[in-house]
């Protein structure tokens, strides 16, 4: 499982996308003891709640992050179909993320590999994910295409991609 503590480092987003937003990554090891500060988002510490969303605005794409589908929170399984945004709790949660890349941004051959691999491994085709949650924030989760990991092996022990939290915003509970 992948942890993304907020304290952890930072995917710069381009501002173009994302404005002065940034997107946690658990990958990358921290440029310098600076990089590692969350991005400024001014929670709410009175607020009970916040968000997890897949759909926040436009995806970087050109960034090579995606769409993604939260399935589980908590071990929780999320209401079959479509939806924006889930409430939780502020909080340590664990999410259980599938991708959604684009396969028309993928060489054919990988994507054929990528297919195979999620016929096949089904559960394992997820990856689950700590995300600690402040209060009064939306956090936009994404799947980050790895473009150095489009082998076979890596696609087959599902390297090619990892989750992250590409934007953050406040956001008031009702």
């Amino acid at each position: 499982m992948l942890r993304m503590p907020l304290l952890a480092t930072v995917l710069l987003a381009s501002t173009a996308f994302a404005g002065p937003q940034a997107a946690t990554t658990a990958s990358a090891p921290p440029a310098s003891p600076a990089a590692a500060a969350p991005p400024e988002v001014p929670s709410d510490p009175s607020s009970t709640c916040a968000y997890v969303t897949v759909s926040q605005g436009e995806i970087p794409e050109s960034r090579d992050i995606f769409d993604a589908t939260i399935t589980q929170i908590d071990g929780k399984s999320t209401p079959s179909g479509r939806r924006n945004r889930y409430p939780v709790e502020p909080g340590a949660h664990v999410l259980t993320i599938a991708d959604r890349i684009d396969p028309k941004r993928v060489p054919a051959a990988a994507n054929a590999q990528i297919s195979k691999m999620k016929r096949l491994e089904q559960q394992r085709a997820y990856k689950k994910v700590e995300l600690d949650v402040q209060p009064g924030v939306s956090y936009a989760i994404g799947a980050k295409l790895l473009r150095d990991r489009l082998d076979a092996d890596s696609i087959r022990d599902n390297a090619y991609w990892e989750p992250v939290v590409w934007d953050m915003r406040p956001e008031h509970c009702p």
